[in-house]
């Protein structure tokens, strides 16, 4: 019988314990980083909770290098992950970048080769009750891009019905999708403190509109294709059900937490730059959140 592969989830918050139950349902006994410590994983899915026995860490200590580690921070945490990613990455190890924005190589970095990251488009209905408890609203989907290591990835979940893997041939176009969702909704949403719909309101439109309009250039510059009509839909799904739903950056910043803005703003600003194309709204917003997210003096 094969061993199986060892597993280290770096961060076990809403989606790191989501992704951990899932790891667990595939077979696996991933190891727990985390700062804040619990006695054992419990996710709720599908109207029935389970417990796993995942082994908690909250320290790097003695670590060796695991087989996959599946980071899910935030993106601007990786700092603070550090310690964690010096002892788990080794020379084998594979990284699955479960984070927002379009830059997941490029953070890992300083830790890891680019052939053997896997960046990660999370949708992803969960969060967290309490350190260790985790409440999944429904199935979720990591796209990752077509190619030996995304099917890798696949492999290691099996098929377990919380978390479906999923390859992909436009990824590209796919994660500035997301991100033009992201950058627009998150920013609008956390400096206004409000739920989605806010994006779709009548006063905001306007902004929104042009907002997503600047990404999507710069998206395009990277080689991404959008579909027809795509800044009118994306709003118009605001005025429905997903309307009531509160971006995680928004949450971050009405409980007082530092705030997911430069994976989902600043890079835009920084991509466009490089590619001479001006993004002032996407600029201005980024000044305005790192405004928010600076502490009090």
């Amino acid at each position: 019988m094969t061993d199986k592969p060892s597993i280290a989830v770096v961060g076990v918050g809403a989606i790191g314990g989501a992704m951990a139950a899932a790891l667990g349902d595939a077979g696996h006994q991933p190891l727990l980083c985390v700062r804040t410590p619990f006695e054992r994983l419990s996710r709720r899915f599908d109207g029935e909770t389970r417990t796993y026995t995942h082994r908690v860490c909250t320290s790097p200590g003695e670590l060796r290098p695991a087989d996959w580690v599946v980071l899910c921070t935030k993106a601007h945490q990786i700092e603070g992950a550090a310690d964690w990613l010096h002892c788990l990455i080794g020379p084998h190890t594979r990284v699955a970048v479960m984070q927002n924005g379009v830059d997941h190589i490029e953070r890992v970095s300083a830790y890891v080769s680019p052939e053997r990251v896997v960046p990660c488009i999370i949708f992803l209905p969960s969060k967290l009750e309490a350190p260790g408890v985790v409440e999944q609203a429904r199935a979720g989907r990591v796209q990752v891009p077509e190619g030996e290591i995304g099917q890798a990835l696949a492999e290691l979940f099996g098929n377990q019905p919380a978390i479906r893997i999923v390859l992909t041939a436009g990824f590209v176009s796919t994660v500035w999708s997301k991100l033009v969702s992201n950058a627009v909704g998150g920013a609008i949403c956390a400096l206004a403190i409000r739920p989605l719909k806010s994006v779709a309101a009548p006063e905001v439109r306007e902004l929104a509109t042009r907002l997503m309009a600047e990404i999507m250039r710069v998206g395009e510059a990277e080689g991404a294709c959008f579909p027809d009509n795509f800044i009118d839909k994306t709003l118009d799904n605001y005025r429905g059900p997903t309307g009531e739903h509160w971006t995680s950056i928004a949450v971050d910043r009405r409980d007082g937490r530092p705030m997911e803005w430069q994976a989902r703003n600043a890079v835009v600003g920084e991509i466009g730059r490089r590619h001479g194309i001006p993004t002032p709204l996407n600029d201005a917003l980024t000044a305005l959140l790192a405004v928010s997210d600076a502490p009090p003096e």
